[in-house]
């Protein structure tokens, strides 16, 4: 087994296992080191240990060298020039009336390499703007293409909830994340209440998904009839982390019952039964959203449980 360093850059969700060779080097310690981008500048995440050949993602890179005093510096340097590069990227931006959003600049530790993020709806002929760049920058350029979710990554900021963005802190990728998610856990589907900073679905929606689902298969939806302790009634809310729901009943009351009382229930009794007059069997009950007029009280239980006015008729009315 290789004995490796995980090392963390200028994204700290992302970590790479890099071979230390001769270097004695300790957590925390700043190193210089061979990237895909080129020199960078980065952190020693833990001490160097041996790692799993299936944990490792071939090529393995090394650190050149732990980082001097000069290499502190003028990493400093370059994140002033940094600054200075984007208020010159949007100048000749603006100038060349390209359809372009700058999101950030960095520069490797040596200078060789500039990249260069921006985020586009449509695809840019940056080719006059990276000639002009490369010339007055005295470096060369790469323009990285990014999207909204990416952008937010690059950029950081913080969440709705006040803490730094998932995304640029700990998450590795980028989840698959579907407004059916927000449905599952009873969520408000307004956008902004929604949404992260990228604009795009909140990454933490599927985060406590699987628990809602999993409270989804044994809680009663909304609107459904149940059979409590006081009597029939029907779900007005559903608690999934409390396990438990809110029951209207019959007689107007609101009720708080836990989830295993109505399972108990259940096993007990069976399924909930419509009511005999119920629009389903051709009456005017609406059952348990109080549709139809002929259901007064809502909650439909068994044989009318629910309060409505249907009253069963005698045979000799029946064949009057």
């Amino acid at each position: 087994m290789p004995i490796l360093a995980p090392c963390i850059f200028r994204e700290p969700a992302k970590t790479y296992f890099l071979d230390p060779g001769d270097l004695e080097i300790l957590a925390g310690d700043k190193i210089v080191a061979e990237t895909a981008r080129g020199l960078e500048l980065g952190v020693v995440k833990f001490r160097p240990r041996p790692m799993d050949d299936d944990k490792v993602v071939p090529p393995i890179r090394r650190i050149v060298r732990v980082a001097t005093a000069a290499d502190l510096e003028r990493d400093a340097e370059n994140r002033t020039l940094e600054a200075e590069a984007m208020i010159l990227v949007r100048e000749c931006i603006k100038f060349y009336e390209l359809n372009m959003k700058p999101i950030r600049a960095d520069i490797m530790v040596d200078r060789a390499k500039m990249y260069f993020y921006y985020e586009s709806e449509d695809r840019v002929d940056f080719r006059e703007l990276l000639r002009d760049l490369s010339s007055r920058l005295n470096m060369r350029m790469h323009f990285q293409q990014v999207g909204p979710r990416d952008a937010a990554k690059v950029l950081g900021g913080c969440g709705p909830c006040g803490q730094p963005l998932c995304c640029a802190t700990f998450l590795t990728g980028m989840p698959p994340v579907t407004l059916r998610m927000a449905k599952e856990q009873g969520l408000a589907l307004t956008p902004h209440k929604i949404s992260g900073a990228c604009g795009r679905l909140m990454c933490c929606l599927r985060y406590e998904v699987d628990f809602y689902r999993d409270m989804n298969q044994i809680l009663p939806g909304p609107r459904s009839p149940v059979d409590t302790p006081e009597g029939p009634g029907y779900v007005s809310e559903v608690r999934h982390l409390k396990d438990e729901v809110v029951v209207s009943l019959g007689d107007g009351r609101r009720i708080v019952v836990p989830g295993e009382d109505l399972r108990s229930l259940r096993a007990e009794r069976g399924p909930v039964h419509a009511c005999k007059n119920s629009i389903k069997n051709g009456g005017s009950c609406g059952g348990a959203e109080g549709k139809g007029g002929g259901c007064k009280t809502g909650g439909c239980g068994k044989d009318g449980g629910c309060g409505c006015n249907y009253k069963k008729k005698s045979p000799a009315m029946a064949s009057a």
